[in-house]
């Protein structure tokens, strides 16, 4: 009848020009996850700054209280100064080995174990 079919067509882009500089289109692929790294990289540097210089920032609060609960451990662990959270630090100082069959993950399954050791 008419002898349309279905077409398409466009334009390949080679090169992008912005304010006098000349990009590859590559830069135009960007994804979400790229966003997201980004963003977390310059908020890291934000907490590493206001860490340094002292300024209490939302981005360095955490890292803030985290060392300070660090340096109370770290002086209930020399001293007689206890509390909840030093306990179990105390008690690991005492005795390691009561935490080493802890630390130790087993090979296999208790019963699949037990039952090999019937076995023999």
């Amino acid at each position: 009848m008419l002898n349309i079919s279905p077409f398409s067509y466009g334009l390949i882009i080679k090169q992008v020009y912005d304010s006098g500089t000349i990009f590859s289109p590559a830069i135009l692929d960007i994804t979400p996850d790229d966003i997201k790294f980004k963003f977390m990289e310059g908020l890291r540097s934000i907490a590493a700054v206001s860490l340094e210089i002292g300024y209490p920032t939302v981005a360095s609060v955490p890292h803030s209280i985290i060392n300070g609960m660090k340096n109370l451990m770290a002086i209930a662990a020399e001293t007689e100064i206890e509390f909840k959270e030093a306990d179990r630090l105390k008690e690991y100082l005492k005795d390691p080995s009561k935490f080493a069959a802890a630390a130790a993950a087993p090979s296999g399954s208790p019963k699949k174990e037990a039952k090999a050791a019937a076995k023999e």
